[in-house]
């Protein structure tokens, strides 16, 4: 019904005539335009102008009209989100909806897909997905909504199982019939389970038994959503309960609290990063291993769009309840920067990889490398050209030495002697590719923040 492409740096959408016909509608009778103000919808109009009308017909001369989208940078998918982050995604859709059955329209899928992030803010970004249903009573989305929102966050909160792991082997989410392998006996008749695994299971072995195919009811049109109405206010609540659930804190989340330097060490760290971001005035930020979130805030405060990643969920978490609640423009990843986000998806065009959509003017990588260079066994060449991959302008680093308490946790079971690792070896990798601008000794701490200009070749 609609396809999306870019065009002069700008993003729009081909309609066939049946999704043309129900944006249209929506525009005249104000409802798109209320679903943009409130931030639900991407910002959208049609596309008038003559000119460029007449060259897209020629592109695509199967369209019936086009949309111009606003542009959303950078582009997410649900396996680098936090479970509270899915949750609010799903909230949103529900809210959608219901906004939608309103006006006698409905979403005819439910696909994470379809929603990104804004400053933190999940926003809704596939009109083409909008049908007038021969039925008001049911919802044909609901399936394919607790695929992708209801049982992948019940396997999450429950059982442990990561959002990356789920939507990066089954690109529509988690099956009822997975759900219910996952789960004991006595676990599926809890209320919790009842609604969304157990009883749907039930009759998908139903269905099964008698042979698929005899859904001509679903022909029949009802007008009525009352019991629809009723199905997406229970799911809501259950997402909002999903969306706050604070499972134990990870390994990493009490990390600025339990940090090794004291309160001098920090207070030097602040004031030397804010000295640099008010000096170099990058307009977008990328907080690397950005634990809960604190340096992230402060790049925001001081005017940058900062995009902020860590490996931790709990800790990304964490840092989205922050911005949720505080509007902050920055918005907060779960990936793992030794094995980021493949491109995945048909020829593996559909999701674009990590490294490609994700950079900016200035990276934060703060308590991070001694991670990448311990944990994941990557040798500092490796890592400096990682994170040159991810600026174009600017790098801070934090220099973490051997006799840390917090690298000598990281090493406790291990019997390397990581001779590389020391603070000239460190200077001289670095120094090919990028200049160092200056240094600042976190006194008490024997750590070492390093600000360094990138080099770009001719």
């Amino acid at each position: 019904s609609g396809f999306v492409f870019e065009l002069d740096g700008r993003i729009f959408r081909a309609l066939d005539d049946p999704a043309y016909a129900m944006v249209r509608e929506m525009k005249e009778t104000g409802l798109l335009d209320q679903l943009v103000d409130e931030g639900t919808v991407v910002r959208t109009q049609f596309v008038e102008d003559s000119a460029t009308l007449i060259s897209m017909h020629t592109a695509y001369p199967e369209a019936r009209g086009f949309l111009e989208h606003q542009r959303i940078d950078p582009i997410t998918y649900p396996y680098e989100w936090s479970p509270a982050m899915l949750a609010d995604a799903g909230i949103l859709t529900l809210d959608l909806q219901r906004r939608l059955l309103e006006h006698g329209f409905s979403l005819k899928d439910a696909t994470a897909y379809n929603v990104q992030f804004v400053h933190g803010r999940p926003i809704f970004i596939d009109l083409a997905s909008v049908e007038r249903p021969r039925r008001l009573d049911v919802w044909v989305g609901l399936g394919q909504f607790n695929r992708m929102f209801t049982l992948p966050l019940l396997l999450n909160r429950r059982k442990g199982e990561s959002l990356r792991s789920c939507f990066l082997a089954d690109l529509d989410g988690r099956s009822v019939g997975q759900a219910w392998q996952a789960f004991g006996r006595l676990e599926r008749l809890s209320p919790a389970l009842w609604l969304d695994v157990t009883f749907p299971r039930w009759l998908e072995r139903g269905a099964e038994r008698r042979g698929r195919g005899r859904g001509r009811s679903f022909n029949r049109k009802d007008t009525r959503p009352d019991a629809q109405l009723v199905n997406l206010k229970r799911l809501r609540s259950k997402l909002g309960r999903l969306a706050n659930a604070r499972p134990a804190p990870g390994v990493w989340a009490d990390y600025t609290s339990t940090c090794s330097y004291g309160d001098s060490a920090k207070k030097a760290k602040r004031d030397a990063i804010v000295a640099f971001l008010s000096e170099v005035q990058p307009k977008t930020v990328l907080d690397l291993g950005c634990n809960t979130g604190d340096y992230a805030m402060l790049a925001a405060e001081l005017g940058a769009k900062v995009i902020a990643v860590d490996g931790d969920p709990d800790c990304v978490d964490s840092l989205y309840h922050r911005i949720r609640n505080a509007g902050a423009q920055v918005n907060p990843l779960c990936v793992d920067l030794a094995n980021p986000s493949p491109a995945i998806g048909f020829r593996n065009r559909e999701r674009t990889r990590f490294l490609d959509r994700i950079g900016a003017e200035c990276v934060l990588a703060l308590a991070l490398i001694h991670h990448l260079r311990v944990s994941a066994n990557l040798p500092l060449t490796a890592i400096r050209d990682l994170l040159a991959d991810m600026t174009t302008r600017h790098l801070v680093l934090e220099f973490v030495p051997q006799d840390d308490p917090m690298f000598r946790r990281l090493t406790t079971f291990r019997t390397e002697s990581f001779d590389d690792w020391n603070l000239p070896n460190c200077i001289k990798v670095f120094a090919d590719g990028f200049s160092l601008v200056r240094t600042t000794a976190l006194v008490g701490s024997g750590r070492m923040l390093l600000f360094w200009k990138r080099e770009v070749a001719n």
